[in-house]
């Protein structure tokens, strides 16, 4: 689980990051480059969270989260 948590942690900052950059930047200096490595970036750490949530089902999650409520 702590995987899954690190994947969404890390997909939202490079989605942030992406946004800043795209908003601070015109056109003209956009870096493709560094644009496709962010958005691999992104595409992998979502990989990492369908892989991780797959073996579970809305059920499991819920007692997980009940459990953890307790």
């Amino acid at each position: 689980m702590n995987r899954l948590i690190k994947a969404v942690k890390e997909g939202s900052i490079s989605v942030a990051c992406l946004l800043d950059d795209v908003a601070v930047n015109n056109s003209k200096e956009l870096n493709l480059t560094e644009l496709q490595k962010d958005i691999e970036h992104i595409q992998n750490q979502i990989t990492i969270i369908e892989n991780e949530l797959d073996p579970f089902t809305v059920a499991e999650l819920e007692t997980i989260k009940n459990e953890e409520e307790v």
